[in-house]
């Protein structure tokens, strides 16, 4: 009985874990079917709300300047991808997707050149992505992408991690200018 138990605790593990990989709540959005190996870690579902959306670099989290504020059917996912993987990959998956779709490049950056505050804007001050949605990871390592199709758009901030990677996606649907 003595060494069946850690063979029994072994299989136990194993049969458990692809549970524990699974997403947390929440679905893809019809117009970005999520980056392979992808799992959802945030999720809010379409709901009428107002973004800032960047467009172009932010050096100043409370500035006005290089942003737009929409209102509209908003969704937030904030995916993590292990093992890490290179943010101009993942960049590369949702241009041609968005590209496939009518979307026409707004802004995008590559570390430093997104602003000082670009991360801070994005993950933490709310105005983007909810609070505590997002599993921000701050460090050069990092592109956002803005893109726009009639009054969709969508934005896409990539960082790259020891570990992980993360993917928060803000789509806005029949944005409207505030």
């Amino acid at each position: 009985m003595r060494k069946a138990l850690p063979l029994l605790a072994v299989t136990s593990v194993a049969l458990c874990s692809p549970l524990l990989a699974q997403d947390s709540d929440g679905a893809d959005h019809p117009l970005l079917p999520r980056y392979p190996q992808a799992e959802i870690d945030g999720y809010r579902a379409p709901s009428l709300d107002e973004v800032v959306m960047p467009t172009g670099p932010i050096a100043d989290e409370e500035a006005s300047t290089n942003r737009q504020v929409l209102e509209g059917s908003v969704t937030h996912i904030d995916y993590r991808v292990k093992p890490a993987t290179a943010p101009l990959q993942v960049e590369r998956y949702y241009t041609n997707l968005l590209k496939k779709a009518g979307f026409t490049t707004v802004f995008s950056c590559v570390g430093p050149a997104c602003g000082r505050d670009m991360g801070s804007l994005i993950l933490n001050s709310g105005k983007v992505a909810p609070t505590g949605l997002a599993d921000g990871l701050f460090n050069d390592r990092i592109r956002v992408m803005v893109a726009r199709r009639a009054d969709d758009w969508v934005l896409i901030h990539i960082a790259e991690g020891p570990d992980r990677s993360q993917i928060f996606q803000a789509v806005v649907e029949g944005a409207q200018a505030r």
